[in-house]
């Protein structure tokens, strides 16, 4: 039987640890009932009835990214590990300052978009520009070919697409119960698959991301009883995105990342759309999973479906890598 080499080792153990300390955390904080969540008033009516649910999450995956994932990413001595790591804290604490605006004022608004694109997007400069600079590498692998290839100083400008669709992607997913922990469990567990045969110490950053959801997805499952808001979601997508970059997978994240890009692709056409015509809708309600419960289908029923999805594009995308 072969044996695990060290640096698979030390995913493993970040796996169980990120798992079980979230888990820990979040127990914790599901206990406080001091801090409901703020419902949007566009939203589906019956989602109102949540307003008790703590939103205070994503406290547990910014702990647990700094406690175990800069020793993880030191264990295994890989700076785009690092990168990865810091691009979710730095993604996460913007969310956190969204939750308390939301959380203090009893606004669904949050930072205003004003405020937040700006500085995601200076967030995102540095990610992908500590990539191009400082790790020196402007190379990108073109999926389905099997090769990379260098697009100098526009690797920047790829990167920094792929951070933003990403991490508002995955925002727009946190809309359902369990949603946005399951789908992106299963994102991360592909691109981890990418990663692990190929560069090995780069992987910590999605296993992480596993144990992270695993952890608190009991949690979260319908009906929730806490929310990871908008701390845990844009830690998760930050994270996400920038294992990707840092690796030149920014174009098959992606395809593996496909339901957070269908997710804030409707957003997109609903607002561009409505607009346009002066009211009028493409989709009865975006984010686009909220169309399907306004067609009757219960909240489990469309977790699994677009974790199937996921399942299918991740897929895709780890062969095309």
């Amino acid at each position: 039987m072969r044996q695990l080499t060290n640096g698979q080792l030390t995913l493993l153990s970040c796996l169980v640890v990120s798992a079980a300390l979230t888990a820990g955390i979040t127990w914790l904080l599901s206990r406080e009932r001091k801090e409901g969540t703020v419902i949007r008033e566009q939203g589906p009516k019956h989602h109102r009835a949540k307003a008790a649910t703590p939103s205070t999450g994503g406290r547990a995956f910014l702990t647990t990214f700094a406690l175990v994932g800069f020793p993880g990413a030191i264990l295994m001595t890989d700076p785009k590990a690092i990168i990865g790591v810091t691009a979710g804290l730095l993604t996460g604490f913007i969310g956190l300052v969204d939750d308390i605006i939301k959380v203090s004022r009893h606004e669904t608004s949050g930072l205003k978009a004003r405020y937040k694109l700006p500085i995601q997007i200076l967030v995102g400069l540095l990610i992908a520009g500590a990539v191009y600079y400082l790790l020196r590498d402007d190379t990108i692998r073109i999926p389905f070919v099997h090769s990379t290839v260098g697009i100098g100083p526009w690797k920047i400008v790829l990167g920094l697409f792929c951070y933003l669709a990403i991490v508002n992607g995955v925002n727009f997913t946190d809309g359902l119960d369990g949603l946005a922990s399951t789908t992106m469990i299963v994102a991360a567990l592909f691109l981890g698959g990418a990663l692990w045969t190929t560069d090995t110490s780069s992987a910590v950053v999605p296993i992480i991301l596993i144990g992270v959801c695993s952890g608190f997805l009991p949690f979260n499952w319908n009906p929730a009883r806490i929310f990871m808001g908008d701390s845990g979601a844009l830690c998760l997508g930050g994270a996400f995105a920038a294992a990707a970059m840092a690796t030149g997978l920014e174009v098959t994240v992606l395809i593996i990342g496909l339901v957070f890009i269908i997710e804030i692709t409707t957003v997109v056409m609903q607002v561009a759309y409505f607009r346009a015509t002066g009211g009028k809708r493409i989709f009865r309600m975006t984010p686009i999973h909220h169309a399907w419960e306004l067609r009757g289908y219960k909240e489990p029923a469309i977790v699994a479906g677009f974790a199937a999805v996921g399942f299918i594009a991740g897929a895709i995308g780890w062969w095309s890598a």
